[in-house]
Protein backbone atom coordinates (compact mmCIF):
# COMPACT_ATOMS: atom_id res chain seq x y z
CA UNK A 1 0.00 0.00 0.00
CA UNK A 2 1.00 3.24 -0.92
CA UNK A 3 0.94 6.78 1.21
CA UNK A 4 1.15 10.11 -0.04
CA UNK A 5 2.22 12.95 2.26
CA UNK A 6 1.44 16.42 1.94
CA UNK A 7 3.80 19.28 3.94
CA UNK A 8 3.06 22.28 2.84
CA UNK A 9 2.54 23.75 6.61
CA UNK A 10 4.50 26.65 7.71
CA UNK A 11 5.89 27.82 4.41
CA UNK A 12 6.84 31.14 6.00
CA UNK A 13 9.20 29.42 8.39
CA UNK A 14 12.07 27.35 6.99
CA UNK A 15 14.90 26.57 9.03
CA UNK A 16 17.86 28.98 7.36
CA UNK A 17 20.38 26.66 7.89
CA UNK A 18 17.49 23.38 6.96
CA UNK A 19 19.13 20.80 5.09
CA UNK A 20 18.73 20.50 1.38
CA UNK A 21 15.20 19.08 0.10
CA UNK A 22 13.69 20.13 3.03
CA UNK A 23 11.03 22.75 3.11
CA UNK A 24 7.39 22.75 1.30
CA UNK A 25 6.99 19.20 -0.16
CA UNK A 26 5.07 15.97 -0.91
CA UNK A 27 6.71 12.71 -0.72
CA UNK A 28 5.27 9.21 -1.48
CA UNK A 29 6.60 5.92 -0.05
CA UNK A 30 5.69 2.07 0.27
CA UNK A 31 4.23 1.12 3.49
CA UNK A 32 5.63 -2.56 4.69
CA UNK A 33 5.18 -4.82 7.74
CA UNK A 34 8.11 -2.99 9.73
CA UNK A 35 7.58 0.79 8.71
CA UNK A 36 7.67 2.63 5.13
CA UNK A 37 10.05 2.49 2.60
CA UNK A 38 10.32 6.42 1.21
CA UNK A 39 10.05 6.25 -2.51
CA UNK A 40 10.45 9.86 -3.17
CA UNK A 41 9.97 13.74 -2.45
CA UNK A 42 9.24 16.38 -4.71
CA UNK A 43 9.14 19.82 -3.39
CA UNK A 44 6.65 22.70 -3.82
CA UNK A 45 7.47 25.13 -5.35
CA UNK A 46 6.57 28.91 -4.75
CA UNK A 47 4.73 31.16 -7.19
CA UNK A 48 5.35 34.86 -8.35
CA UNK A 49 3.36 36.13 -5.77
CA UNK A 50 5.38 34.20 -3.04
CA UNK A 51 2.61 31.43 -2.12
CA UNK A 52 3.07 27.18 -2.81
CA UNK A 53 -0.49 26.80 -3.17
CA UNK A 54 -0.56 27.03 -7.20
CA UNK A 55 2.24 24.10 -6.94
CA UNK A 56 1.27 21.90 -4.93
CA UNK A 57 -1.00 19.30 -7.45
CA UNK A 58 1.50 19.31 -9.97
CA UNK A 59 4.03 18.74 -7.59
CA UNK A 60 1.96 15.62 -6.62
CA UNK A 61 1.64 14.71 -10.26
CA UNK A 62 5.19 15.01 -10.65
CA UNK A 63 5.92 12.75 -7.60
CA UNK A 64 3.66 9.82 -9.16
CA UNK A 65 4.84 10.20 -12.41
CA UNK A 66 8.66 10.31 -11.14
CA UNK A 67 8.39 7.05 -9.02
CA UNK A 68 5.92 5.11 -11.76
CA UNK A 69 2.69 4.94 -9.45
CA UNK A 70 -0.92 5.32 -10.52
CA UNK A 71 -2.36 6.79 -8.03
CA UNK A 72 -6.32 5.87 -9.65
CA UNK A 73 -4.72 1.99 -9.67
CA UNK A 74 -6.17 1.04 -6.05
CA UNK A 75 -2.48 1.17 -4.32
CA UNK A 76 -3.12 4.20 -2.78
CA UNK A 77 -4.59 3.64 0.73
CA UNK A 78 -3.37 6.41 2.69
CA UNK A 79 -2.94 10.39 2.37
CA UNK A 80 -0.92 12.10 5.19
CA UNK A 81 -1.50 15.80 6.17
CA UNK A 82 0.62 18.18 7.99
CA UNK A 83 -2.69 20.10 9.38
CA UNK A 84 -1.03 22.74 11.09
CA UNK A 85 -0.93 25.17 13.00
CA UNK A 86 0.59 26.56 10.08
CA UNK A 87 -0.48 29.59 7.73
CA UNK A 88 -4.68 29.47 7.35
CA UNK A 89 -4.33 29.34 3.77
CA UNK A 90 -1.64 26.84 3.39
CA UNK A 91 -3.11 23.92 6.12
CA UNK A 92 -6.23 24.64 4.44
CA UNK A 93 -5.77 24.25 0.66
CA UNK A 94 -3.16 21.03 1.65
CA UNK A 95 -6.66 19.76 3.70
CA UNK A 96 -8.55 20.26 0.88
CA UNK A 97 -6.11 18.95 -1.54
CA UNK A 98 -5.58 15.41 0.81
CA UNK A 99 -9.65 14.69 1.22
CA UNK A 100 -10.00 15.30 -2.68
CA UNK A 101 -7.14 12.93 -3.44
CA UNK A 102 -8.55 10.60 -0.84
CA UNK A 103 -12.00 10.38 -1.99
CA UNK A 104 -10.69 10.23 -5.42
CA UNK A 105 -8.61 7.23 -4.99
CA UNK A 106 -10.93 5.54 -2.33
CA UNK A 107 -8.06 6.00 0.26
CA UNK A 108 -8.08 7.21 3.97
CA UNK A 109 -6.64 10.21 5.28
CA UNK A 110 -4.41 10.82 8.66
CA UNK A 111 -4.00 13.87 10.24
CA UNK A 112 0.07 14.72 11.09
CA UNK A 113 0.13 17.47 14.04
CA UNK A 114 2.84 19.79 11.94
CA UNK A 115 4.53 19.77 15.97
CA UNK A 116 4.98 16.45 15.25
CA UNK A 117 6.46 16.50 12.08
CA UNK A 118 9.46 18.72 13.38
CA UNK A 119 10.09 16.25 16.51
CA UNK A 120 10.44 13.45 14.10
CA UNK A 121 13.03 14.97 12.13
CA UNK A 122 15.08 15.17 14.84
CA UNK A 123 17.15 12.34 15.47
CA UNK A 124 16.15 10.39 18.51
CA UNK A 125 19.97 10.56 19.88
CA UNK A 126 19.46 14.05 19.84
CA UNK A 127 16.18 14.58 21.80
CA UNK A 128 18.02 15.40 25.27
CA UNK A 129 14.76 14.82 27.65
CA UNK A 130 11.42 16.01 26.21
CA UNK A 131 10.77 18.51 23.47
CA UNK A 132 8.36 21.18 23.33
CA UNK A 133 7.71 22.65 19.83
CA UNK A 134 6.35 26.25 19.86
CA UNK A 135 4.25 27.28 16.36
CA UNK A 136 1.74 30.11 14.95
CA UNK A 137 3.86 32.63 17.37
CA UNK A 138 1.45 36.22 16.98
CA UNK A 139 1.49 39.12 19.10
CA UNK A 140 2.49 37.75 22.95
CA UNK A 141 1.66 34.57 22.53
CA UNK A 142 2.29 30.56 20.81
CA UNK A 143 0.87 27.70 20.31
CA UNK A 144 2.84 25.17 21.96
CA UNK A 145 3.06 20.94 22.22
CA UNK A 146 5.23 18.95 24.30
CA UNK A 147 6.94 15.73 23.05
CA UNK A 148 9.04 13.09 25.44
CA UNK A 149 10.61 10.22 23.73
CA UNK A 150 9.45 11.13 20.38
CA UNK A 151 5.47 10.95 21.30
CA UNK A 152 3.27 13.75 22.38
CA UNK A 153 2.78 14.37 25.82
CA UNK A 154 -0.56 16.07 26.19
CA UNK A 155 -2.44 18.59 23.90
CA UNK A 156 -0.94 21.53 22.40
CA UNK A 157 -1.92 24.79 23.95
CA UNK A 158 -1.19 28.63 23.79
CA UNK A 159 1.44 29.85 26.23
CA UNK A 160 2.94 33.23 26.94
CA UNK A 161 6.13 33.90 28.78
CA UNK A 162 5.47 33.39 31.93
CA UNK A 163 3.96 29.63 31.19
CA UNK A 164 8.07 28.52 29.85
CA UNK A 165 10.08 28.46 33.50
CA UNK A 166 7.18 25.40 34.07
CA UNK A 167 8.10 23.65 30.53
CA UNK A 168 11.70 23.36 32.33
CA UNK A 169 10.38 22.40 35.49
CA UNK A 170 8.67 19.38 33.59
CA UNK A 171 12.15 17.98 32.14
CA UNK A 172 11.92 19.94 28.78
CA UNK A 173 15.33 20.70 27.35
CA UNK A 174 15.14 21.85 23.67
CA UNK A 175 12.29 24.28 22.42
CA UNK A 176 11.75 24.30 18.46
CA UNK A 177 10.63 27.71 17.65
CA UNK A 178 10.57 29.66 13.99
CA UNK A 179 11.61 33.35 13.92
CA UNK A 180 8.27 34.22 14.69
CA UNK A 181 8.34 33.44 18.15
CA UNK A 182 7.78 36.73 20.04
CA UNK A 183 10.45 38.27 21.26
CA UNK A 184 9.37 37.94 25.28
CA UNK A 185 9.01 34.21 24.85
CA UNK A 186 12.11 33.91 23.13
CA UNK A 187 13.68 35.96 26.07
CA UNK A 188 11.84 33.64 28.71
CA UNK A 189 12.98 30.48 27.01
CA UNK A 190 16.52 31.32 27.02
CA UNK A 191 16.39 32.62 30.77
CA UNK A 192 14.73 29.19 31.93
CA UNK A 193 17.95 27.39 30.13
CA UNK A 194 15.88 26.09 27.16
CA UNK A 195 17.76 25.14 23.98
CA UNK A 196 16.08 27.30 21.06
CA UNK A 197 16.32 25.48 17.72
CA UNK A 198 15.17 26.24 14.80
CA UNK A 199 11.97 23.75 12.84
CA UNK A 200 12.30 21.65 10.19
CA UNK A 201 9.41 20.91 8.18
CA UNK A 202 10.23 17.90 6.14
CA UNK A 203 7.92 15.68 3.75
CA UNK A 204 9.52 12.52 4.23
CA UNK A 205 9.20 13.17 8.40
CA UNK A 206 5.53 13.44 7.86
CA UNK A 207 5.38 10.34 5.50
CA UNK A 208 7.39 7.99 8.25
CA UNK A 209 5.01 9.57 11.20
CA UNK A 210 2.15 9.39 8.89
CA UNK A 211 2.40 5.73 8.43
CA UNK A 212 2.37 5.37 12.16
CA UNK A 213 -0.64 7.40 13.03
CA UNK A 214 -4.02 6.18 12.99
CA UNK A 215 -6.26 7.02 9.29
CA UNK A 216 -9.72 8.67 9.28
CA UNK A 217 -12.19 8.91 6.95
CA UNK A 218 -10.97 12.52 4.75
CA UNK A 219 -14.49 14.18 5.98
CA UNK A 220 -12.84 14.04 9.11
CA UNK A 221 -9.85 15.82 8.24
CA UNK A 222 -9.63 19.60 10.13
CA UNK A 223 -6.85 21.83 10.17
CA UNK A 224 -5.03 23.26 13.69
CA UNK A 225 -6.02 26.54 14.29
CA UNK A 226 -4.93 27.89 17.68
CA UNK A 227 -7.31 31.04 17.38
CA UNK A 228 -9.90 31.95 15.17
CA UNK A 229 -9.03 32.73 11.88
CA UNK A 230 -8.19 36.51 11.81
CA UNK A 231 -10.69 36.72 8.27
CA UNK A 232 -13.63 35.29 11.25
CA UNK A 233 -12.95 37.85 13.62
CA UNK A 234 -13.23 40.64 11.08
CA UNK A 235 -16.17 39.11 10.33
CA UNK A 236 -17.38 39.13 13.40
CA UNK A 237 -16.65 42.43 14.31
CA UNK A 238 -18.51 43.73 10.90
CA UNK A 239 -21.27 41.79 11.54
CA UNK A 240 -21.24 43.48 14.98
CA UNK A 241 -21.40 46.98 13.67
CA UNK A 242 -23.68 46.11 11.14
Amino acid sequence: MHILAIEVSNPGAVAEHAPSGSGPGVALGLMRAGGVEVMGVEPVRPSARGGHDDDLMPAIDRLFKRAGVDPRGGSLGRVAVSIGPGGYTSVRVACAAGKLIAEACGARCVGVPSAGVVVEFIPPDARTGSVAVALAGKNDSAWVQVFADGTTHGDGRLMVAGDFPSLARDGVRILVADRFLPAPMRAAAAAAGLEIQEPVFDAAACLRLGARLPGVDPVELVPIYPREPDAVTLWRARKTKG
